[in-house]
């Protein structure tokens, strides 16, 4: 029973450790709670809980559940994408191709909107997570990525084992970018830095891959020594897989003809059923207007067309973009038909399954035919990919043709110079290789057939995509229609050894330029004559669409869907208004002029004329090359101009009507400079929102450049610090927002190629949106008014990419000064925070004191302690208790034990009791009896009393254990609220924890070693001391008993030494008569020997004493 004395003990000892402990606790615990006093006393709002499958649920039970789908599949990869456009999509899809041919691995490809991504800790130790990551827009996530990048960032989010960890987890990252853009793959990089915060391991180098000049080239790049890495990390080899059909593709013979998609996006546009139009489902909406907007269509065209959308449901802002779906021209449908022998066949109707439905899903409906899916379905118009060319080698029909295929996929330079750079499709490179000419038009006469398995052509193209254009209208002037801009693309390839220069004809530019002509019964002009498609200025297309659906008499329809943006005009039209916009990128600003247009009317007649006297000033920077032959909506400026009383001002540069003093062209960016006040005081002062919308590389990169120098000019600082943090401030606070392109050249001297894209979601064919010189040459010398035949000029100065400004000199001195200032200013101004933080800090903790106490159970705490105090008190009566018992128990038994003794020495002489033996004995086995029920009653008493000291002790024990339960419950509370923690507060934690273990916990140990130190010390004397007393005694004692030995030895020597020396005589039975005087010794001597052993006696018992009492005292040390 001693364990409770020594625990309460030791906790007694401890209880001043501990009470620094809970100070420390609690001063945490009051930050944290200050930090988030909105999140813990706030309204309490619903929080989604991970849909986790439960134990023993296999794929089939729940579909979100990716690790049960790949273990029930048997797969090892899982391939996550995030993609706007499907170009993501493809490389994913690509990846898992590619491992199961290599090693063959079976992969699972997921969108992560259709998976729970809280299990990725399930993965097992032998698989591998990919992340193929577009970047979309300002260096934001795809739509179907966004909450896979929250669940990644959110420091509050735990995945199925309760833990923000990934530990093991191998992966691999390959981004797609654009290095035009400012936030150059920052999806692909964010992921891969939080997979590796989270302690998961990186397979190989992160992939990157740049839009603006090859994302194939890129991806090809990489992937080699990533599939090196990978084979090491997951103990594979090469070789293991096979190649395998994604697809098999098989001929019905018979199908019901309505049932056979032709062309069509959907089953409700196949069974002509109503519902919403959208991107699965595009809309044909009806050429109500078109036009030609240059002033000589021969050498270059820009579309004005005009969609109906009544009674589509159809709904949109100024701003958004609307994607057109075309479709491929009939040259290029005929070379691949011709190429790959399926003339005699197009129209034979063909069912396409998928051969592994996780890995590579049939990209078009079906059933269809081999032309419907060659015209409607793929992207046969794209540049042929150097890694296909290397499959479809072993489909040559000659050696030849292999040889050339395989030195272009294996040759990298020699694959840019004549498929690159010349522009090439896959049916021009399949003619090339077998010999054919590119210059007649494709016939099976003329053209070689190869026997390459169609399966093989829809996996290796991918599908045709939308292109999209910004709306230049607003919906409050045309409810009810959408006007596209759209400058036609059409350039010359160039030449190489193996094919001469041809014309490039942008798909979805000629699409709808064929469109217009349709609709206003127009022909398309020639360049020159004969038959050659290279001599025909517009190529032609499946106008009509399937079935004649996008034709209604003489009415032509576009399938369209509106694709939302956030390229909107600040809601207040007080804030000023700066656009830049040279070519086509004036588009989306002729909606936003519109916009104010219609929002002037309303004020007006409703608040009258002066109702803009408020506004702030809308300025538009437009560039073209002359003002005859390319300046758009020349005829509309000057009325927008006028409704807006003066608020809009349009500033033009003809880069080949005007000049500068030099020679060299005016743009933009030179207008933008030469206006630098106006532009300086609507950013600073006026909190003017600025928009750019064009050409990315060179175009976008020098405006921002010029507005950067304004802006560090206007703050007195320089361009490369203040001008750039302050367009980098523009740009988090969504004042200068972006609507560009990009577009890789081609040839020196003409514009470029079209190459379908992922990321950034701009449009497309944006780069059909901008005439050929566009990309770096529309931009406008200032005029003084919307005269378009009488444009004055100001000088104008050089712009900053020419001639930057000379470096400002400052004095040292003056720097020094404004340091000095500066730094006094920021002092007071910390001070003073400081100051206001720590009165509203005492306020604001006294407050969450009682808060926290009733929160935390600070006071049920309290109460415990004092449990605990007054059990423990309980214990120790009881225990005192327990000995008195325990000391009456003992002497109960020894009065019983004594009247035992007297009871058996009366019976030992039973036969001789007298009459008042019997009355003793009588009343003595009384007694006895008396005795061992008193005994009996001490006994009970002990064993009672150890009893409650048992249960006192298991009651204190039981109160202990449940506090710590609910202490255990608590900290499951804690550790769901902080997860709101931020990283303020985790830097605020650990700086406490620093110091409790650099100040705290040293002190404390230090304070605890001294307590014991001194106590040890205490014990120490104290044992010392009775220690030399006891040995003190006991060696006076031991002295004693020698002197008393040494006595008594002497004196039996003297006693017995006479005795011993005197002879016996030698006849004791004879009679001798002795004399009196003779007796008289004897009775002397006699008395001297008894009076010797009296005094021996004496001694012995002395002795004996002695000897007692040093056992005692041994017996106490």
């Amino acid at each position: 029973m001693s364990f409770p004395l020594a625990l309460f003990s030791s906790t007694g000892m401890s209880s001043t450790s501990m009470s620094d402990i809970v100070i420390l606790a609690l001063g945490v615990g009051l930050a944290a709670a200050y930090l988030f006093r909105d999140q813990l006393f706030a309204a309490s709002t619903p929080k989604t809980a991970p849909i986790v499958s439960p134990k023993g649920q296999n794929g089939s039970g729940n579909p979100r559940d990716f690790v049960a789908k790949m273990k029930e599949g048997k797969k090892r990869l899982v391939i996550f994408y995030g993609s706007q456009t499907g170009t993501a999509e493809e490389y994913a899809i690509r990846l898992a191709k590619e491992a199961k041919t290599k090693f063959g691995l079976a992969s699972l490809v997921c969108d992560p909107e259709e998976y729970d991504f809280e299990n990725l800790d399930q993965l097992p130790e032998d698989c591998a997570a990919f992340f193929v990551m577009a970047t979309y827009g300002e260096g934001e996530p795809t739509d179907n990525a966004v909450q896979l990048m929250q669940n990644l960032q959110d420091e509050s989010f735990e995945f199925s084992g309760g833990e923000r960890k990934l530990e093991g987890l191998k992966y691999v990252v390959f981004g797609l970018g654009n290095k035009t853009y400012e936030h150059y793959n920052s999806i692909g990089r964010a992921v891969d830095a939080e997979l590796t915060k989270m302690g998961a391991v990186r397979i190989g180098e992160r992939g990157e891959g740049d839009d603006d000049k090859s994302m194939e080239e890129d991806y090809l790049e990489w992937k080699d020594g990533m599939w090196e890495a990978f084979a090491t990390a997951l103990g594979v080899e090469e070789g293991q897989g096979g190649d395998s059909a994604d697809f098999a593709v098989s001929e019905l013979d018979s199908h019901p003809p309505e049932k056979v998609y032709l062309g069509e996006l959907s089953a409700r546009a196949l069974t002509k059923t109503k519902g919403i139009h959208d991107a699965k489902n595009p809309y044909p909406a009806p050429i109500a207007e078109s036009r030609e907007l240059f002033q000589d269509p021969t050498a270059r065209n820009c579309a004005h067309i005009e969609l109906n959308t009544e009674g589509s449901g159809i709904t949109y802002q100024h701003g958004d973009h609307v994607g057109v779906w075309p479709s491929n021209p009939d040259v290029e449908v005929d070379r691949l038909l011709c190429t790959l022998g399926l003339v005699d066949k197009k129209d034979a109707v063909i069912g396409i399954e998928s051969l592994d439905p996780a890995l590579a899903k049939v990209p078009f409906p079906v059933p269809t035919t081999y032309a419907t899916v060659l015209r409607h379905y793929i992207d046969i118009s794209a540049v042929a990919g150097r890694q296909i060319l290397g499959t479809l080698s072993k489909f040559a029909p000659n050696s030849n043709a292999e040889e050339f295929l395989k030195n272009l996929n294996t040759n990298k330079e020699e694959y840019h110079t004549v498929v690159s750079l010349g522009c090439l499709k896959l049916g021009e490179v399949l003619q090339i290789a077998a010999g054919n000419d590119l210059k007649v038009r494709p016939t099976p006469e003329n053209t070689t057939a190869w026997s390459i398995p169609f399966d093989i052509i829809v996996s290796s193209i991918p599908r045709l995509q939308p292109r999209y254009y910004s709306i230049s209208s607003s919906p409050k002037l045309h409810p009810n229609s959408i006007h596209v801009t759209v400058v036609v693309l059409k350039y010359q390839s160039v030449p190489s050894t193996h094919v001469n220069q041809k014309w490039v004809y942008g798909v979805g530019s000629n699409f709808l330029l064929n469109l217009r002509y349709a609709a206003s019964g127009e022909t398309a002009p020639l360049i020159a004559s004969g038959n050659e498609p290279s001599n025909v200025s517009v190529p032609s297309y499946q106008i009509e669409g399937p079935r004649g659906a996008y034709k209604q008499e003489t009415i032509y329809k576009a399938p369209i869907h509106v694709r939302r943006s956030t390229f909107r005009l600040p809601t207040n039209p007080k804030s000023p208004v700066i656009m830049i916009g040279p070519g086509t990128g004036v588009a989306p600003f002729r909606g936003f002029v519109q916009e104010r247009v219609a929002l002037a009317r309303r004020s007006i007649e409703k608040n009258g004329p002066d109702a803009l006297a408020e506004w702030g000033r809308i300025s538009l920077f437009y560039g073209c090359r002359k003002s005859s032959e390319d300046c758009l909506y020349a005829e509309e400026w000057p009325k927008y101009a006028e409704e807006l009383q003066g608020k809009f001002t349009m500033h033009i540069a003809f880069s080949r009507e005007n000049y500068k003093p030099d020679g060299s062209k005016i743009y933009v960016q030179d207008l933008l400079w030469n206006d630098k006040e106006h532009v300086a005081e609507a950013i600073l002062q006026g909190k003017g929102y600025v928009y750019i919308c064009g050409e990315a590389k060179n175009m976008s990169k020098q405006v921002e450049d010029v507005l950067a120098r304004i802006l560090g000019e206007a703050k007195g600082g320089s361009a490369a610090v203040e001008g750039v943090a302050e367009v980098k401030l523009l740009k988090e606070r969504s004042r200068l927002m972006l609507d560009v392109w990009t577009r890789p050249l081609v040839a020196r001297h003409f514009s470029v190629t079209l190459l379908k894209r992922s990321i950034p979601p701009r449009p497309v064919d944006s780069s059909e949106l901008t005439a050929p010189e566009t990309a770096s040459s529309e931009s406008s010398s200032k005029p003084h008014s919307l005269d378009f035949e009488k444009i004055e000029q100001r000088p104008l100065e050089e712009p900053s990419e020419r001639q930057p400004p000379p470096p400002t000199q400052y004095d040292l001195d003056v720097v020094k000064q404004r340091l000095r200032e500066w730094t006094n200013l920021a002092a007071v101004s910390f001070r003073t925070r400081a100051d206001e933080f720590t009165a509203k800090s005492k306020v604001t903790f006294s407050q969450l004191g009682s808060e926290l106490n009733r929160v935390t159970g600070y006071e049920v705490i309290d109460a415990l302690k004092k449990d605990v105090v007054e059990q423990e008190a309980r214990i120790n009566t009881t225990r005192q208790a327990a000995r008195q018992a325990k000391q009456t128990h003992e002497a109960a038994a020894a009065q019983r034990a004594q009247s035992q003794r007297e009871v058996n020495s009366l019976l030992e002489r039973k036969s001789t009791w007298a009459d008042s033996d019997i009355a003793l004995f009588t009343t003595v086995v009384r007694q006895d009896h008396l005795y061992e029920q008193e005994e009996a009653r001490a006994k009970a008493a002990v064993t009672e009393m150890e009893d409650a000291v048992e249960r006192e002790f298991t009651e204190l024990m039981r109160t202990i254990l449940a506090r710590y339960h609910e202490e255990q419950v608590w900290s499951d509370k804690i550790r769901s609220v902080s997860t709101y923690g931020s990283l303020a507060a985790l830097g605020l934690n650990m700086l406490v924890f620093i110091l409790a273990i650099l100040v705290v916990e040293p002190w404390k140990r230090r304070r605890l070693a001294q307590t014991f130190e001194k106590k040890i010390e205490e014990l120490s004397r104290e044992n010392e001391a009775r220690l030399s007393t006891s040995m003190a005694e006991i060696g006076a004692q031991l002295a004693d008993q020698e002197r008393l030995i040494l006595h008594l030895r002497d004196i039996s020597h003297s006693i017995l030494a006479p005795k011993l020396t005197t002879p016996e005589p030698a006849q004791a039975a004879i009679p001798i008569a002795v004399s009196t005087d003779t007796q008289t010794e004897q009775v002397s001597s006699t008395f001297q020997v008894t009076q010797g052993t009296v005094e021996l006696a004496a001694v012995a018992i002395e002795l004996l004493k002695q000897m007692a009492q040093i056992n005692h005292s041994m017996d106490i040390m």
